[in-house]
């Protein structure tokens, strides 16, 4: 049996050996900060306590990782680097970006995957292919200590005005009740808003604005320190739980897309069902419209998210119609490059891409 004096010799204090061979039970707790600003699918509340959703999941991974268990505690966002600086939470994830003093910034993990802020608007208020189009002075939702990169000019300018929420759904609200014309959201919270019957209460249109990455920031006065988080992290990465985590909670990322060009605006779901089905030619405010369908891999999801059919009910219901001559289905093209270059090209064109190759050259009319 190796002696006290073995085993410093070896490099490894007395402490770290009795920790690591610790039953779970008797090791200190992970203590992971939950912003209270933080909706579904990230956070699901139940008695103001943290639940489940990906950041509930991914700190339960962790903790796994490190053969311990978890702790959350539910802080105001503006609480949150106090807690970690002060030791007393060990790492929160999915913080938005504050403007820390350099010395005071805090330690963080790489990025895990990305986040894709959407401005969003009310069924009322004018869309728009491009932040500078907003009216000057007017109010758009924003959450409480976030920063938003491509609009920050437009704040600091006051040619546009903030109007902060304390958290992602009641600024929801506030734009469905019309309390502020525009919003700002990310995608999978605005998907799962849309989902609790909030389709009607938001325009369909949605103005890409960029992407933030998701990462996990660390105490310096933890009871774990930061390399041992970190390496959990690289690890559930690697063996790809963290992506598995993300999808469980993401819907597709597929948008139904038109050129810059187009008249088409605003469109509900049941509208593009009648186009990509043969009901209809029109879009919009009677606008003629085109449907062209892509054979790539983001085709079933488009067939799923927005026509709500199986392939083999699209086939069928087309094969009725051409075999009475009564329409030509829609042009198939080969993949979503080809899909992009023809939307850009054709302003009647309506379409789907992933969302990751939607540009500024097309404008997003639905969302599923």
């Amino acid at each position: 049996m190796l002696t006290s004096v073995a085993l410093l010799t070896l490099g490894m204090p007395l402490r770290s050996q009795a920790q690591a061979q610790a039953p779970a039970q008797e090791r200190p707790a992970l203590r992971v900060a939950v912003s209270r600003s933080l909706a579904p699918p990230f956070a699901v509340w139940r008695d103001n306590q943290a639940v489940g959703g990906i950041d509930v999941e991914i700190a339960q991974a962790v903790a796994t990782q490190l053969k311990t268990n978890v702790e959350f505690i539910a802080l105001p966002r503006l609480r949150v680097e106090t807690a970690l600086s002060n030791g007393e939470a060990d790492m929160a994830c999915n913080l938005s970006p504050l403007n820390l003093p350099k010395e005071e910034a805090l330690a963080q993990s790489a990025e895990l995957f990305e986040l894709q802020e959407m401005l969003s608007g009310h069924p009322g208020a004018p869309g728009v292919d491009k932040a500078e189009q907003i009216a000057p002075g007017t109010v758009v939702g924003t959450l409480q200590g976030q920063a938003y990169g491509t609009l920050e000019p437009l704040f600091a300018q006051g040619r546009l005005k903030r109007d902060d929420a304390l958290d992602e759904e009641r600024l929801l609200i506030k734009l469905a009740k019309d309390r502020h014309p525009y919003g700002i959201g990310n995608r999978e919270v605005l998907g799962w808003f849309v989902a609790q019957g909030g389709e009607d209460k938001l325009a369909s249109w949605r103005l890409p604005l960029g992407v933030r990455p998701y990462r996990c920031t660390f105490s310096p006065r933890g009871r774990f320190d930061a390399r041992q988080l970190n390496a959990a992290l690289e690890q559930l990465q690697a063996n790809g739980r963290i992506a598995q985590i993300s999808a469980a909670h993401s819907r597709a990322t597929v948008a139904v897309v038109v050129s810059v060009q187009s008249g088409v605006r605003d469109v509900n779901r049941s509208a593009l069902v009648d186009l990509f089905m043969g009901r209809s030619s029109l879009l919009g405010a009677h606008l003629p419209a085109e449907p062209v369908m892509s054979i790539g891999p983001e085709r079933q999801q488009f067939l799923g998210a927005v026509l709500q059919r199986e392939a083999a009910q699209f086939r069928a219901a087309w094969a009725v119609q051409q075999f009475g001559g009564r329409r030509r289905a829609p042009l198939e093209l080969g993949n979503a490059e080809a899909m992009k270059s023809h939307l850009q090209a054709h302003a009647q064109a309506v379409g789907f891409l992933p969302l990751a190759l939607v540009d500024s050259s097309l404008r997003i009319i639905y969302l599923p």
